[in-house]
């Protein structure tokens, strides 16, 4: 037999609220539900379960802790009253399961209150991710998540027993795994990392927590609600000024790039950005221009390049005034 405590992942001088702790983190780990079809987390949480309830038992504990073992006759009325309901008020002598009424009340307590024997707590907000590509971002969807939750198992009615016997469907927990598939309207503007709220429609209408991770774009970069992009214009463009085609999230748009635009150059298109979703007003566009050069070289390109770089003459050096080290 193992020990227990190690069992537990906890020392032998680990006082109640410890233990208590570690067996609720072991037994959600390891819970078959959580673990369908394996049957070595099937026989840890058994150990986890029988460990508990000798170290959970202060008179138990101190047995085992100068004994290394639990009388039999006890350890078999502990066993047997373990898995059985509390009478009304909990009736004299009734001794449960580690100071819970059964088996079910623990993982009530540990799931959301659905033991018979304690009053339903307030359940927290399910959370579920979802990804979404840019452009349902910016536009807004509709999509459906799996949201898994833990309910009452219906077979025994959330006590964990089932006619004097451990329920065969929920293993005695009392719990089963259940998931449910909740479409969610989620608006235009959505950004990464937003979290959605939405209720299920069981009768519950317990809050769900939906979690926005959007794949980022190959050309447009959202900041906040405001987009940014690089725009390429080729020399002549920069030198004598033009009317360029500006993509942008709601469409292309003729923006004017000034004569003598320097490549790095950043502009504003007023309004061309993402809704933000509380006020309902579009962010704005920035794009920076970025100068081309032809990668092909040819004579009649070099008499050009010649002919342009006369025009530097008495401008300066362009690169005059950058560091030429950290010295």
């Amino acid at each position: 037999m193992r020990d227990l405590y190690e069992v537990l992942g906890v020392g032998r001088t680990a006082g109640a609220d410890e233990i208590k702790k570690a067996y609720r983190k072991l037994a959600r780990r390891y819970h078959p539900d959580v673990n369908p079809g394996s049957p070595d987390a099937t026989k840890r949480f058994r150990e986890i379960q029988e460990a508990y309830a000798v170290l959970s038992d202060a008179d138990k504990r101190a047995q085992y802790d100068q004994f290394g073992t639990v009388d039999e006759e006890g350890a078999q009325r502990q066993t047997h009253v373990r898995w059985r309901t509390a009478p009304p008020g909990g009736g004299p002598g009734f001794q449960g399961f580690g100071g819970f009424a059964d088996l079910g009340d623990i993982f009530g307590n540990l799931f959301g209150g659905f033991g018979r024997a304690s009053a339903p707590a307030a359940e927290a907000p399910l959370e579920v991710g979802v990804e979404l590509e840019f452009i349902q971002a910016v536009r807004g969807t509709s999509v459906v998540v799996p949201v898994r939750r833990e309910v009452a198992c219906t077979q025994c009615g959330g006590s964990g027993n089932l006619q004097g016997r451990v329920c065969p469907r929920c293993h005695g927990s009392g719990m089963l795994v259940q998931t449910d598939r909740l479409r969610v309207k989620l608006p235009a503007g959505v950004g990464d990392g937003d979290r959605v709220r939405a209720s299920l429609k069981d009768g519950s209408r317990r809050n769900v927590a939906v979690v926005v991770k959007v794949r980022p774009h190959a050309y447009f970069e959202r900041r906040g609600n405001d987009i940014y992009t690089v725009v390429p214009v080729t020399f002549p463009e920069a030198y004598l000024g033009a009317e360029v085609e500006i993509g942008t999230i709601h469409g292309p748009v003729l923006a004017k790039i000034p004569a003598g635009t320097q490549s790095g150059q950043r502009f504003r298109l007023r309004g061309k950005g993402v809704r933000n979703v509380r006020t309902g007003v579009n962010g704005d566009h920035y794009y920076t221009v970025q100068v081309t050069v032809p990668r092909v070289v040819s004579p009649a390109g070099r008499d050009t390049a010649r002919r342009v770089g006369e025009m530097y003459v008495g401008a300066g050096d362009p690169r005059a005034g950058l560091p030429r080290s950290l010295d």
